[in-house]
């Protein structure tokens, strides 16, 4: 019997055929890294986006103090015997400078109008501490303690000593402002109030006929000079302390280079 003759069967391998195996690695490489990494971005998202709304919280409070202290311009009137004394606008600082000037040069003076100028010029600086006082009692700084501590995981150590500070400096402020203002009952220039709020000053009409009142105040001021001091300083320190806090400054400069 013949045996059947076997014809050998050439296979031909496919060019064409995709070898799948390398991707379905590369997918679950990808999938094991977006399984770690997205939730990692979006919880760096969520500590950023919390991290700037308390931020922009934290200068919306803090700002009304900012806007007082570099918008409000005080009239300063300069001490002198001259019918028209020169008048000219500050900001609190360098009218504390003035005020600080004056008062070494003039506390012992015994012209009425000199003690009048000198005497106007520092009730609109307790006027100035009045406000400033105001604006930072309508402030809740134990919530912003609160919530500076709740975000604190989210804030750089130099950012909470920044907060914590300036949180310090205005709690003191209050305390110490009214304690140092020892001025308000002189007898030629009397606080207008309304409604238990201070607005403004007028002068008593018998002050021209009873110039003897001038000499009185000044001596209140004389003997109260520490306090007119601190109460200058305080109020000094504030203003470095929250112009530093935004970079007021700084961003002046800039701007002031880029014009």
């Amino acid at each position: 019997m013949k045996t059947p003759e076997i014809i050998p069967v050439k296979i031909i391998e496919n060019s064409d055929k995709i070898d799948w195996e390398p991707w379905v690695l590369l997918v679950a490489v990808l999938s094991l890294i977006a399984a770690v990494i997205i939730p990692f971005a979006q919880k760096r998202h969520e500590e950023y986006r919390t991290k700037r709304n308390f931020q922009y919280y934290l200068k919306k409070q803090i700002g009304l103090i900012l806007n007082l202290i570099t918008t409000e311009k005080i009239e300063y009137v300069e001490p002198s015997v001259k019918n028209e004394p020169k008048k000219e606008f500050f900001y609190i600082k360098d009218y504390i400078k003035k005020i600080k000037s004056d008062f070494h040069e003039h506390k012992n003076t015994i012209q009425p109008r000199v003690i009048f100028m000198l005497l106007m010029n520092i009730q609109k600086l307790c006027h100035f501490s009045y406000k400033l006082r105001q604006i930072i009692s309508t402030i809740d700084l134990q919530n912003i303690t609160e919530k500076t501590l709740e975000h604190g995981k989210e804030l750089s150590k130099e950012e909470l000593n920044k907060i914590y500070g300036l949180i310090l400096i205005y709690e003191s402020y209050v305390g110490i402002s009214t304690f140092h203002d020892r001025f308000g009952n002189t007898k030629s220039i009397k606080r207008e109030t309304l409604d238990n709020i201070w607005i403004g000053l007028k002068v008593e009409q018998s002050l021209l006929s009873n110039q003897s009142v001038l000499s009185e105040d000044l001596l209140t001021i004389n003997d109260n000079e520490n306090s007119l001091e601190e109460l200058q300083n305080i109020i000094l320190i504030v203003n470095r302390q929250t112009k530093e806090y935004f970079d007021y400054d700084k961003l002046q400069l800039k701007r002031k280079n880029s014009t």
